[in-house]
């Protein structure tokens, strides 16, 4: 397992405490949900699971992102000691969710029914979008970049009387 502290608040010396990259930029329409453990998963994923809590969005056949409702370290050393490649991205993702498949549908080419993915959204910018079932839609974008993408999902989601 590879340890990149900067990266996973839990494993900070001293602890830190989460702060969203997104929090200047939500209104109506978009959850916050940056606080969510994530972990990057690489190499032989056959009969890898997910523990209570977690979700697996299985990517490509060797690269996943495990989502869970805490901190990750469990998982992280699980799936470790399993041989599997694992890397927190906890603080390098901005997560948030947004309802209205039309919204999604403005944003990116990809077919929502072949979800999760990886693709482009608001003009070029890479994410992982997962389908939550009801027309609600979770984005994972660099954290860097998730000001400007949920101002951009907003902006499309005015535009369509919302």
């Amino acid at each position: 397992m590879t340890r990149l502290a900067f990266l996973s608040p839990w494993n900070a010396k001293p602890a830190v405490a989460i702060a969203s990259p997104i929090r200047h930029a939500l209104a109506g329409g978009v959850v916050d949900v940056s606080h969510l453990g994530k972990l990057e998963l690489r190499g032989r994923l056959e009969g890898v699971e997910a523990g209570p809590g977690e979700v697996i969005l299985r990517l490509a056949p060797t690269r996943a992102l495990l989502v869970s409702e805490g901190s990750p370290t469990a998982a992280a050393e699980r799936l470790g000691a399993a041989g599997v490649r694992v890397y927190d991205v906890t603080a390098a993702l901005a997560a948030f969710e947004v309802e209205g498949e039309d919204v999604l549908r403005r944003l990116t080419e990809l077919d929502l029914t072949r979800l999760p993915a990886v693709g482009s959204i608001a003009r070029g910018t890479r994410a992982v979008i997962e389908s939550r079932g009801g027309g609600r839609f979770r984005l994972y974008v660099a954290q860097e970049l998730g000001h400007y993408v949920v101002e951009v999902v907003l902006d499309t989601s005015r535009g369509l009387g919302r």
